[in-house]
């Protein structure tokens, strides 16, 4: 029997946790056909996989390129997520996503925005399934799956309202539950909500329950960004004294599940703050007694201790609620100061701990690079005003790096136990863009976790964490074809050399390529190969629940 193309004399992990095995893969019209474990095939091309492995393709299941995918260059910006071997994103996180918008929708969603985009441009479309198809039309650089952001549906339904403690009004949930429903139904695979960023800062666990209630109908999986991921925070009271604000925060997210009987994935499960790290045993145990009730949980996590966000993200919800104003009235930045630096001393995290990664203008771009330790002192003024000064001439919009997630240098005990756990899936968490300076995730997540934590540190089988990035992912969101090989999938695979694998990112250069992914293949085709992007044509597929 002849195929398009055969992986010839390679070692098979296919995704499953299975053993790996020695097979020649036929692939024909872009599916795997055939795998043949006792018997040599024969194709009109063949890829020759001796001493590698070949593996589905990795599918990064917390993705920000939202903003990018759009654009008419997006496959150039992205390309570092090929080439580390991602050919699925799951985008539409932490409550952002392009769609539904409406015309007074936009300009709030483009100002929400902003850090994760590489500029403006326009929505053409108003609905989840036009937004599909206009993707699927313009072409994809890689697979994508989307989710309905919680901050979307806000400001569609309840405009600058969103952006306030202002409850929805009963009309406002009607509204908010329909275009929930609708865009599941056009093909969104789930509902994700950013409480710990506006508007999601805002909304109440009323709402929340409300609008999970018809994800669960429709069969979908609820993703979040939690309130706290810190032991103390500004979003419980009281502030010291009783259960760890980060542990609440994971409880009364168990709690809205099981209320609603939907499936839930933890985003980006992190410790924040040296003082934090202690916390991460009730967490997990938290989880693990969760799922034996019953309840349908699990998480993602990166393999750095370092990750992505904006300035505003250390601002409690009341100086959030009129932000433009606040940040300039010197009574509330005394107040606002004072609880900084008490979460400061009580976290164990400092100003040196964050790094400005893109600072939106010109005037800030000398200090892209730096921690703000380093941007007080070159700017002549205290920590906290420096902060300050950035946040407001970003108009909160900033881009930073913050350290001391779940560890810090090679003190990773809480990481480890997180990447560990069988119900983790490896993420990237990345905000690609060619502004600024760059996440290390954005270039070396999934070689990092098979290098350093499967092959190095020997934290699980590389059968395992391949699961993990492949077919674990693929169940929880729920995607079809993709996460296996097994004939009849889809034939999106990464050839890697196991020994050479690698991350290569350092503090001082993020960017820095991998080692070790040989070969990227799409439907079949060969689109990546020895870190060079190698077919002008997309192959990728918008995907649809």
């Amino acid at each position: 029997m002849d195929f398009d193309l055969v992986i010839s004399n390679g070692t098979v992990i296919d995704g499953t946790g299975r053993p790996r095995f020695r097979a020649d893969l036929g692939i024909r019209d872009g599916r795997i056909a055939a795998i043949a474990t006792g018997e040599r095939l024969t194709g009109q091309q063949t890829l020759d996989a001796t001493g590698l492995i070949v593996a589905p393709g990795f599918i990064d299941v917390h993705s920000h390129s939202d903003w990018i995918l759009p654009l008419p260059d997006h496959d150039q910006i992205l390309a570092p997520l090929l080439l580390q071997g991602v050919t699925t994103l799951v985008t539409g996180n932490c409550g952002f996503s392009p769609a539904p918008v409406t015309e007074g929708s936009i300009p709030l969603l483009d100002n929400f925005s902003e850090m994760l985009r590489e500029r403006a441009f326009p929505y053409r479309w108003r609905s989840m399934a036009e937004f599909l198809d206009v993707l699927a039309g313009d072409g994809l650089l890689l697979n994508a799956a989307f989710l309905v952001g919680h901050g979307a549906l806000r400001y569609a339904v309840m405009g600058d309202r969103a952006d306030s403690a202002a409850s929805p009004t009963s009309e406002d949930m009607d509204a908010l539950r329909r275009l929930t429903r609708q865009a599941l139904r056009e093909g969104a695979f789930g509902f994700s909500a950013g409480l710990a960023y506006a508007p999601g800062v805002f909304a109440r666990n009323q709402e929340l329950l409300a609008l999970l209630r018809v994800v669960a109908e429709e069969g979908g999986i609820f993703t979040v960004h939690g309130r706290a991921y810190t032991w103390v925070s500004p979003f419980y009271t009281p502030l010291v004294g009783g259960t760890p604000h980060n542990v609440r925060s994971t409880r009364e997210l168990l709690s809205l599940a099981r209320q609603a009987g939907v499936r839930l994935q933890l985003s980006h499960l992190i410790f924040v703050g040296r003082r934090t790290w202690r916390t991460y045993r009730t967490v997990l145990r938290d989880i693990e007694r969760a799922v034996g009730e019953g309840v349908d949980v699990a998480f993602d996590a990166f393999p750095y201790t370092v990750g992505n966000s904006t300035v505003n993200v250390i601002f409690p919800a009341w100086f959030l609620d009129g932000f433009e104003e606040k940040i300039n009235d010197a009574g509330a930045l005394r107040r606002l100061k004072r609880e900084i630096d008490l979460l400061r001393w009580m976290l164990g995290l400092d100003y040196g701990d964050l790094t400005l990664l893109w600072g939106r203008g010109p005037e800030l771009a000398e200090l892209e690079g730096l921690d703000f330790a380093a941007i007080a002192r070159r700017l002549g003024m205290p920590q906290f005003a420096a902060y300050m000064h950035v946040a407001r001439m970003s108009e909160g919009k900033a881009r930073i790096l913050l350290g001391t997630y779940s560890g810090d240098g090679e003190r990773e005990e809480a990481l480890r136990a997180v990447l560990a756990h069988p119900r983790c899936a490896f993420m990237t968490d990345t905000i690609l863009t060619r502004r600024g300076q760059h996440n290390p995730a954005s270039f070396g997540t999934f070689p990092r976790v098979l290098g350093r934590y499967s092959r190095d540190l020997g934290l699980f089988s590389l059968e395992e964490a391949v699961r993990r990035m492949t077919s674990f992912p693929a169940e929880r969101i729920g995607l079809g074809e993709v996460g296996r090989i097994a004939a009849g999938y889809r034939a999106d695979l990464v050839l890697f050399d196991p020994q050479a694998v690698a991350d290569h990112t350092t503090p001082e250069r993020p960017d820095a390529p991998p080692t070790g992914i040989r070969a990227v293949l799409i439907s079949g085709q060969l689109v990546a190969r020895e870190g060079q992007v190698i077919s002008a044509q997309r192959w990728g597929r918008v995907l649809r629940r």
